[in-house]
């Protein structure tokens, strides 16, 4: 058994090998007794992990000045909606509001609906439910349209240009250079579209009605969304 002036690591292998005095000291003798232990390399190893810590810190700290120190972004800070409310950022200039400006803008948005709609109605003009997701998918910047129905009789009968549409009314520019701004909420407006088969010339056009209070988001939101058939209780 080991007494308690030998060595460290021998009384440990005499614990580990509890029935062989013998064995753990043939081990003790050819594997640890007088076996060298270079600290150099130890030295040099733990050096090198303090040098690689301390490097590391530095580029922390470095960059950290850097970032307090750099200068205020030069980018302008963007525009809250109450200010570009304030500075007419989305108003149209009075020498635009003449529906002359806009006419070939509605024979674009002609030629696009044509494209998009290619193939989706009937000899008698007639489409189904797919024609009319693409429709409330469609921008409608561009589109001649007339009010037929609102709570407000006097918006009524208006007719023009789109050209804002927005989540909640269409601007329209009338025939006599007036800019409306009419709430899509309880509104019913009627548009047509030509025939876009050619060999129709002379036929009439297309007459088809938007009922603004399911039509109540922006342009581009719609362009992604799903339209599903629903009742209108409103009617």
């Amino acid at each position: 058994m080991s007494t308690s002036m030998e060595p460290f690591a021998q009384s440990l292998l005499h614990l580990a090998h509890p029935d062989d005095d013998a064995e753990a000291t043939r081990i003790y003798k050819e594997k640890v007794a007088y076996r060298p232990l270079d600290f150099r390399k130890l030295t040099a190893s733990t050096a090198k992990q303090t040098d690689q810590r301390a490097r590391r810190r530095e580029l922390r700290l470095a960059k950290k000045l850097k970032k307090a120190s750099s200068k205020p972004s030069s980018k302008p800070k963007p525009l809250s909606a109450r200010e570009k409310r304030a500075l007419g950022v989305y108003d149209i200039p009075k020498e635009a509001q003449k529906y002359a400006i806009y006419e070939p803008l509605n024979k674009l948005w002609i030629g696009y609906i044509h494209e998009i709609l290619k193939g989706s109605f009937g000899n008698n003009g007639t489409a189904g439910q797919a024609t009319a997701a693409k429709l409330c998918a469609a921008d409608f910047h561009g589109c001649e349209v007339e009010v037929v129905r609102n709570r407000c009789p006097s918006r009524v009968g208006v007719k023009g240009i789109v050209v804002k549409d927005t989540k909640m009314t269409f601007v329209i520019v009338t025939k006599k250079d007036e800019i409306k701004h009419i709430p899509k909420e309880h509104s019913v407006f009627r548009f047509e579209i030509p025939w876009p088969d050619t060999t129709k010339e002379g036929a009439e056009p297309i007459v088809l009605e938007l009922h603004g209070s399911n039509f109540m988001f922006r342009a581009a939101e719609r362009m992604n969304k799903k339209f599903k058939a629903k009742a209108m209780d409103d009617l």
